[in-house]
């Protein structure tokens, strides 16, 4: 117990001799280091009661009272460029405080806000000055330092001037910038123009938002803001396309007389500016073409197409898409050309049921109704009403040509169909088997185009009425083979 009472004891007294020296150095430091203010006068009442059009300074502490001059103003100049509502950057804020205003940027409406801001900021003088003295204790050796309160004024009157020419400056920048814009545009850069307009609504907009700011200087600034948006907006919606060559003839297996030419431009009241270097791609989505496109616009706002050849009988369309810069937002980006069939044509079949000839072919009729309804002019004079089936089927395109040469055909169509093969299932229920053959001429090529044969059967109640139901059977099939092949389908 003696032991452990001797051993307690120590760490008591330790403890209370770490108490006091903290105690002790907690005392000598605060006498060590301390600032008091030396100077008697008290603070003048403008510091803290701030009249209206006076902006009040306040630096901090320095060593040289010109220092702390300096910064009072430099304090005062920030509070007035604050006022503004932020339309100068802050990065440049304190290059405008501390220094004579000569800052470039590369932004034109910057520099020129700048360029104000400074004429005007860097001009202003305090009326009142109130120096402080404090003295500053560290250790053993004290200092001197100084802190300065200024009083600016800058006056409504003076505000309000110094808000004109910031507008002023800002429309007129504007007015030139928009006029470059135009200048652009009319030269069938219109990406680049919108985007200088739109450069110059960004740096108008912030200016309608300044406070103090004239009901007329702010209706200058709307005003001048709603012309560019009128202008960008009216841009994108005033650009045309014009096709020419539309409308044209189009013979089966002969190009198109003329090409397709469209022409891009932005319409400005009744002036047309071209839109050069824009891409442009010609498709087929209707008929059978080959096309040799030219799939840039030139300095005149045109590209042009060629129909090279035409593949199908029936109405071609041929559609341009104009590729317009992303961003610009025009929906109509297409133009159209329909080319008209101009397609005369010759038919001959021969017909026969059970080796009866027909008095009236129904594959013929047939197939002339519906070349009529999709356009072909049928030529009646037809050297063909003599052939036999197997010179109908052994004539070779080049005899073919020489025999309508001056009939002004451009297809011939020789076909024919029979039935035999019946079969009698029982009384009144007869089978019978068709077989039919179709050869497209195109006669300014000379050469077979389509060439079809299809067989089949059908079911009747005797054998005539069973030829019959499987020629009609044969003819149906064989009319929408070529049909879809010739691009009538």
């Amino acid at each position: 117990m003696k032991n452990e009472q001797n051993t307690y004891q120590p760490s008591v007294r330790m403890l209370k001799i770490v108490v006091s020296i903290l105690a002790l150095y907690l005392m000598t430091g605060n006498l060590l280091y301390a600032q008091k203010r030396i100077t008697r006068e008290d603070r003048p009442k403008w510091v803290d009661k701030v009249n209206p059009g006076v902006y009040v300074g306040i630096s901090h502490r320095f060593p040289d009272e010109t220092d702390a001059r300096a910064d009072a103003l430099a304090d005062a100049r920030r509070q007035i460029i604050e006022t503004l509502g932020g339309i100068i950057e802050s990065e440049f804020v304190d290059e405008i405080v501390e220094s004579s205003g000569e800052i470039t940027t590369d932004n034109a409406f910057t520099s020129s806000r700048i360029k104000v801001v400074s004429r005007n900021i860097i001009s202003v003088k305090p009326d009142e000055v109130f120096v402080e003295k404090w003295k500053i204790r560290e250790g053993f050796k004290s200092r001197i330092e100084y802190q300065v309160f200024v009083a600016v004024p800058f006056s409504e009157e003076k505000h309000h001037r110094f808000m004109k020419e910031l507008v002023d400056e800002t429309v007129n920048l504007g007015e030139k910038r928009f006029k470059e814009s135009l200048e652009l545009a009319q030269r069938g850069q219109i990406l680049l123009a919108l985007d200088q307009m739109q450069t110059v609504r960004s740096n108008v907009l912030p200016m309608t938002k300044i406070t103090g700011l004239s009901p007329k200087d702010l209706s200058l600034l709307n005003s001048f803001k709603e012309k560019v948006q009128a202008m960008m907006e009216q841009i994108p919606g005033s650009v045309r396309i014009e096709g020419m060559g539309g409308n044209q003839s189009a013979k089966m297996g002969l190009p198109v007389a003329e090409p397709l030419d469209i022409s891009v431009f932005w319409l400005d009241g009744v002036q047309k500016y071209p839109l050069p270097d824009l891409s442009v791609s010609f498709s087929v989505i209707n008929g059978k073409a080959t096309l040799e496109p030219r799939d840039k616009t030139d300095k005149h706002g045109k590209a042009s197409c060629t129909v090279k050849n035409i593949a199908s009988a029936g109405r071609i369309e041929v559609q341009a898409n104009i590729h317009f810069p992303e961003g610009l937002g025009i929906a109509n980006n297409q133009f159209t050309f329909t080319l008209l069939p101009d397609n005369k044509i010759m038919v001959k079949i021969l017909e026969t049921n059970l080796d009866k000839p027909a008095d009236i072919s129904y594959l013929e009729n047939a197939l002339l109704e519906q070349l009529t309804t999709a356009g072909f002019q049928v030529i009646e004079n037809n050297p063909f009403n003599q052939l036999t089936e197997t010179e109908i089927n052994a004539e070779a395109p080049e005899k073919i040509a020489e025999l309508v040469i001056n009939s002004g055909v451009d297809l011939v169509i020789l076909g024919s169909i029979a039935s035999d093969q019946t079969n009698k299932i029982q009384d009144g229920f007869f089978f019978a088997r068709a077989r039919g053959t179709l050869k497209v001429y195109n006669i300014q090529r000379k050469s077979v185009v389509g060439n079809y044969m299809i067989e089949d059967k059908n079911a009747g109640n005797s054998e005539e009425n069973a030829g019959s139901k499987a020629i009609k059977k044969v003819s149906d099939q064989l009319i929408e083979q070529m049909l879809t092949e010739i691009g009538l389908k």
